[in-house]
Formats: C-alpha cells, sequence, structure tokens
C-alpha cells in the first residue's frame, strides 16, 4: 500500500510539473492523506502506548521506612508517594519527575 501511495505522488508531482493538471488537484489529496495518517497515528500511539497503567494491584508503601518523594524540575511541584502502582514516575508539566528517597532515621537503640 505504502509503494503505491509514493507511486502515485511521484506520478502526480509529475503532471504537475508537466502542466497537465493544476497543482492545487493533486496536492490537496495529498495535502489530506497526510493529514489523515498523522491523525491515525497520533490515536494509535495514544491507544498502545499505555506504560503509565499500573501492570498490577497498587502496593501501599511504609513511610516509616522511606519516604519517596517525586520532584518537579518544571515547577517544582512535589508529590510524596504513599500508594505504588507502577514502578515508572509520574509526569506533571510534560515532564517526568525525578525521585528523591529518604530513609528514616533509626532512633539510637544505645541511649
Amino acid at each position: 500500500m505504502r509503494w503505491f501511495l509514493g507511486l502515485a505522488a511521484v506520478v502526480g508531482v509529475g503532471l504537475v510539473v508537466f502542466d497537465v493538471l493544476p497543482a492545487a488537484y493533486v496536492f490537496a489529496p495529498l495535502l489530506s492523506l497526510l493529514i489523515f495518517k498523522v491523525g491515525t497515528a497520533s490515536f494509535g500511539s495514544l491507544r498502545r502506548g499505555a506504560s503509565y497503567i499500573p501492570d498490577g494491584p497498587p502496593r501501599p508503601v511504609d513511610t516509616t521506612r522511606e519516604r519517596i518523594v517525586y520532584w518537579c524540575a518544571g515547577c517544582g511541584a512535589e508529590l510524596l508517594l504513599l500508594v505504588r502502582g507502577t514502578e515508572a514516575a509520574p509526569r506533571h508539566c510534560g515532564e517526568r519527575m525525578t525521585d528523591r528517597r529518604e530513609t528514616a532515621s533509626q532512633p539510637d537503640a544505645t541511649s
């Protein structure tokens, strides 16, 4: 199918170059086909690329041992993780947030 569309585009450009057809008759269908292909590819990527969807049941995070805080470099927003659904970092301002892990201090047993 792709070779057919490429061949049709080459033939159409040839017809315009040799002044057989007006350019609008050739380029309007090619432009509409390009817009259609970009639109279907965009919706297809939304359907396929769901990597942010958790792949299992959510697991609670023990905040007494470790605090996981995600930070957005774009605006400075911070997010404290209480329940983990997936290992991927969340997105904010269109970019992945960076994680910062803080270990809880243990009370001193010798005092």
